[in-house]
């Protein structure tokens, strides 16, 4: 996808489009498209990537995940950057030399990518306008996923992304350090105590009073929306670049 037209082109991106993430949220990753083309990224997807691997690496399976771990390296070598829209799939291939040595991909998370080349305070010279009408009043409750704030140690990026936007109010979620027990794979081989995670995530998201939970790992969005409606919650659950997509497309022109 290249920038709209008019737009100041800053570089190319290749994108991990995922299994979970292009599977079921599919709108996540042409939401990223989007918002990286309006400013000024043209953004690949190589046909020959894989999953990323995190979920055989998680479960023991080695072996699968240095193959997949190689077979990504080839898929993208040469690129300037790979952005991530899911924090299990960026935390896991930002370790990839643990796994095959010698491999360093220029892995980057999303909405530290924005923060850092896109739509934050300080954006480098040509990148897009903020959204000037943004979607309203809302109130977002800001979920940080475990790979996110542990592993890759991001909390501030993307509140800064997300405060650029006019009217959105971004509040943290009561205990937010505390997992919502998607984990991976916890929620299979431990549904028990996955479950009372899940509840407490829900209970704690419902005192925000926001309408909507901004959450940037597809795993964490899964288990917060079953949470959610367990509780009757009238809630929506997106990622945080959704919002900005739906800010930039509220803009005229």
């Amino acid at each position: 996808t290249e920038p709209p037209t008019g737009t100041h082109h800053r570089g190319t991106v290749a994108l991990l489009t995922g299994c979970v993430q292009d599977r079921w949220f599919r709108e996540i990753n042409r939401a990223t498209i989007r918002v990286l083309a309006r400013n000024g990224w043209r953004v690949l997807a190589p046909r020959e990537q894989q999953c990323c691997g995190a979920l055989s690496a998680h479960n023991g399976r080695l072996d699968a995940a240095r193959r997949l771990a190689a077979r990504n390296a080839r898929a993208f070598a040469g690129v300037e950057h790979v952005v991530v829209n899911a924090a299990g799939c960026a935390a896991h291939m930002q370790s990839y030399g643990d796994l095959v040595p010698g491999t360093d991909l220029p892995v980057v998370d999303l909405m530290v990518f924005l923060d850092h080349e896109g739509v934050a305070e300080g954006a480098a010279e040509g990148a897009a306008p903020v959204p000037a009408h943004g979607i309203g009043e809302v109130r977002v409750a800001y979920h940080d996923a475990c790979h996110a704030l542990r592993a890759q140690h991001i909390r501030a990026e993307p509140r800064r992304v997300l405060g650029r936007i006019p009217g959105l109010e971004v509040v943290d979620i009561p205990g937010g350090e505390t997992c919502c027990g998607a984990a991976g794979l916890f929620s299979v081989t431990q549904p028990e105590m996955a479950d009372r995670l899940m509840h407490d995530k829900a209970e704690a998201v419902s005192a925000t009073g926001a309408g909507i939970v901004a959450s940037a790992n597809p795993g964490c969005t899964m288990q917060i929306v079953a949470g959610a409606r367990a509780r009757g919650m009238a809630i929506e659950v997106l990622h945080p670049v959704q919002l900005l997509d739906r800010a930039y497309a509220a803009d005229p022109g």
